[in-house]
């Protein structure tokens, strides 16, 4: 059945509206970054500046610049969180997912729901004990055992996607495996591993996603400049008389590319690999 004109043109409304509210900030963003410094604050009904200005791009493209080194120095340690959460936590996930889905043993049904709960316990709860164990074994200012806690908080929820994901696969498939005789380790790598790498890539997604727009955990546990994530070195640019907005503006943008570039290129496999592993409870 075709859309009547009234639906059609609802329809193209409700999809402006929602690219100009996805895309409105970051238009605005790009608008700060090319304005003059002394136009911030003018007063004026212009939304575009009257000369462009490209020395914020000069400044942050600079290889010689503090800019620059501040930027990509936050890049790089955003980078190697992600990396190190994905290495720790994806095989973690999997083989606790596997272990739900395939066995039966005290207490499964119970230690699942309990791993469901910790998903919706805010950050600000365990922040402290976590704080005080940080400074009490030396851990605090360290990027390896920050992504720890990063691991800690992505595992409930891949674990339950992993899980959910093994539950759809053909029972059939499993009793083919065990009449050829492979044993437990047989099946899981040369069986259920190479048909699960959609799941498994989401999985490697969000957590990359997520541990990159990570900003309470690192702002309480990283404390000095060369170890600041992208998302706390805004406050580089923020001195006590002034701000560099455009800086700012540009350094969000930057901060934006890389997740950007990861999510538009992989954006089928995460959808699938979603609905696949929110099938079952």
């Amino acid at each position: 059945m075709k859309d009547s004109l009234f639906e059609k043109i609802i329809k193209y409304l409700c999809i402006i509206l929602f690219v100009l509210f996805t895309l409105g900030p970051l238009i605005w963003c790009f608008v700060i970054t090319i304005t003059p410094e002394y136009e911030m604050l003018k007063n004026t009904t212009s939304f575009l500046p009257s000369e462009i200005y490209w020395g914020n791009y000069k400044e942050i493209f600079d290889v010689t610049t503090k800019s620059h080194e501040v930027l990509f120095g936050g890049l790089m340690n955003s980078l190697k969180m992600a990396l190190l959460s994905i290495f720790i936590g994806i095989p973690t996930a999997v083989l606790a997912g596997y272990a739900f889905y395939r066995y039966k043993f005290f207490a499964k049904n119970f230690i699942v729901k309990f791993l469901m709960i910790t998903i919706v316990i805010p950050v600000f709860t365990t922040i402290i004990p976590i704080y005080a164990t940080f400074a009490r074994f030396g851990f605090l200012d360290k990027l390896f055992y920050v992504s720890i806690i990063y691991v800690s908080s992505f595992i409930p929820i891949t674990t339950w996607i992993i899980m959910n994901y093994f539950k759809t696969l053909p029972k059939e498939l499993l009793e083919a495996a065990e009449v050829e005789g492979l044993n437990e380790r047989q099946i899981f790598f040369h069986v259920i591993l190479p048909i699960s790498y959609p799941i498994i890539l989401t999985c490697v997604l969000m957590v990359f996603i997520m541990s990159w727009n990570q900003f309470q955990i690192p702002l309480i546990l990283l404390s000095s400049p060369e170890n600041k994530v992208v998302t706390l070195i805004l406050s580089e640019f923020m001195g006590r008389n002034d701000i560099s907005y455009g800086l700012i503006a540009l350094c969000g943008l930057v901060s934006l590319v890389i997740p950007a570039i990861v999510a538009i290129i992989f954006r089928n496999k995460l959808i699938s690999g979603l609905t696949q592993g929110s099938v079952k409870g």
